[in-house]
């Protein structure tokens, strides 16, 4: 049985929010995609599940927390700073490049203006995230308690 990846997703656009879920179900494994249209439901589901996610694809530009505010408060906790996060936008601006990598993401992507492109960066995310790099556990509670 192949092992079940659990991503999430926080986007603000319904349609890029379909068009990611889509081609992860084109690659040839499976996920639990969870959708979150702006930082504080991407929190929202971070916090309330027991499960944290294996990858989150964060967009940038979102009402009410924007992609920078969630991205420097989950790297900023020692319970969620190990989870790899992608920045996936339609931003290509240096300063938000910079930024990002500022503020601890894991990668910058430029959304693909085509399906078939984003089903290739579908496929090579699998690849790198999920095949190729090793991360690191999630600490235990209890040494999170320790930490903080």
């Amino acid at each position: 049985m192949k092992k079940m990846y659990n991503i999430l997703v926080v986007d603000d656009d319904p349609d890029d929010q379909l068009f990611i879920r889509m081609a992860f179900e084109r690659v040839s494994v499976r996920y639990r995609i969870q959708l979150a249209s702006n930082g504080l439901e991407g929190l929202g589901c971070i916090e309330n599940n027991p499960v944290l996610p294996e990858l989150i694809l964060l967009d940038l530009n979102m009402p009410f927390l924007d992609g920078f505010e969630m991205l420097d408060h989950l790297k900023g906790s020692s319970r969620y700073r190990h989870v790899p996060i992608v920045i996936l936008t339609t931003s290509d601006h240096q300063e938000d490049i910079d930024k990002a990598y500022a503020l601890g993401a894991n990668s910058f992507l430029t959304k693909p203006s085509d399906f078939d492109g984003l089903n290739a960066l579908a496929q090579n995310l699998h690849v790198y995230w999920f095949e190729t790099v090793q991360t690191p556990s999630p600490l235990p509670s209890i040494l999170d308690e320790i930490i903080n």
